[in-house]
């Protein structure tokens, strides 16, 4: 891929890992506020992404929900699907959308972040993540992290970037 973006967007994300970003109580966020004041309090995850691509000058990519992109997974992945921005997960790239299985319930997604990195060979990818933890709960934790997570948990990637 060659838009310039995309570096733009893993910036934005990887700033918020580096930095340790954590949420304040009852999944207070910045995400949330600028997403839209109904919003905060709520998992976040999708609203992590969504300000990144905005950061990164790309959120007209992912409006699925409005103008500010999504804030709900199930909600994202339908939108993505209806595109037909879809592609296997061995083809993942940097910059692409992840979408999560964590109850194993292959029909949804509980959790969503941003590849950073596809490791084909260890059939696993690389991602910068909101509202995930260290250990604990992975789709509703409460930090930004960098992750490794196999193919077997994810229910779909999201290619927005034509």
């Amino acid at each position: 891929m060659s838009d310039p973006r995309i570096n733009k967007v893993l910036a934005a994300a990887k700033k918020f890992v580096d930095e340790g970003y954590t949420e304040g109580n009852d999944n207070d966020t910045i995400f949330g506020k600028w997403y839209g004041k109904e919003f905060n309090h709520q998992p976040w995850c999708a609203m992590f992404v969504s300000y990144c691509f905005d950061q990164g000058g790309a959120i007209k990519l992912i409006q699925a929900q409005s103008k500010k992109g999504f804030a709900g997974c199930n909600l994202g992945l339908s939108w993505f699907a209806s595109k037909g921005m879809l592609v296997p997960v061995g083809d993942a790239q940097p910059g692409d959308i992840v979408f999560f299985d964590f109850d194993d319930n292959p029909k949804t997604s509980e959790h969503v972040g941003i590849v950073y990195v596809n490791q084909k060979i260890l059939r696993t990818l690389v991602t910068f993540e909101g509202n995930t933890s260290v250990a604990g709960s992975q789709s509703n934790g409460g930090g930004c992290y960098k992750k490794k997570r196999p193919y077997t948990k994810v229910v779909a990637v999201a290619r927005p970037w034509k």
